[in-house]
């Protein structure tokens, strides 16, 4: 017969199993933290070689744009898994590289896993503003424009980013000084109407040759004009001035 406060080997057992569950919980927390934390970093690495890759692939891709670009790339809204070797690409190659752009990520040769991000590139370019008043049609010189700083994703889609582009056309509405100039604002000069009669300069290798012709459209520095010659043959030239244009053979 038992004593008082005598144990069976049962109850013991129970109460050394039961003492030790907390050591063994402590372990088992200690093991899932580790893995968690590892797994983390995983993913934590995987991200920052996926960020690194979008950013040199926008880099590369916008040198010739401007400078000063600045590159903002946002993270995916879901967390994935690991992308192993990111290889950016343009998910539409005629898209604009400034302003939001998207980019898709391929994470393996070997599987189809494809990631899509946006991200924000700011470029900084020089454009054009008239640097005085400008009267409708007048002709633009070099000292009616200049050049300013700005940044190419806040300009309009038709803003001129070089000089040369306004210089010898005319304006097509009044322009105030600064005003930002678009290529609706400006129109080229008509040297040739269609109906009238222009000289057209035949060039060949070692010989020239003019004739008169009838021009069958409209045409300003430039462009392409179609002639009607004598004979009633037709062909296509260059306007090079007022009533002259130039055909290479």
């Amino acid at each position: 017969m038992r004593s008082a406060g005598q144990s069976n080997p049962s109850q013991r057992h129970a109460e050394k199993i039961f003492t030790g569950a907390p050591r063994l919980v402590g372990v088992l927390l200690c093991w899932a933290m580790s893995l968690f934390v590892a797994n983390e970093a995983l993913a934590s690495d995987s991200e920052r070689l996926l960020d690194q890759r979008v950013h040199a692939f926008l880099v590369e891709h916008t040198r010739e744009l401007g400078r000063d670009v600045e590159i903002n790339i946002h993270p995916g809204a879901a967390r994935l898994g690991e992308c192993r070797d990111p290889q950016p690409f343009l998910t539409n190659p005629e898209q604009r590289l400034y302003g939001r752009v998207s980019v898709g990520v391929r994470c393996d040769s070997k599987t189809s896993q494809t990631r899509y991000l946006q991200a924000e590139v700011s470029v900084l370019v020089d454009h054009v503003v008239t640097a005085r008043d400008i009267e409708a049609g007048s002709r633009i010189g070099p000292a009616d424009v200049k050049l300013v700083e700005g940044r190419l994703e806040r300009l309009p889609r038709h803003a001129l980013l070089d000089i040369d582009d306004a210089l010898g056309l005319s304006a097509a509405r009044p322009l105030r000084a600064g005003s930002l100039l678009q290529t609706h604002h400006l129109r080229r000069e008509r040297l040739v109407t269609r109906g009238s009669k222009v000289t057209v300069l035949a060039r060949g290798n070692g010989f020239s040759v003019r004739r008169e012709a009838k021009a069958l459209d409209h045409g300003s520095l430039g462009e392409a004009v179609r002639l009607s010659i004598e004979g009633g043959d037709h062909l296509r030239a260059i306007v090079t001035g007022r009533g002259r244009l130039e055909v290479a053979f």
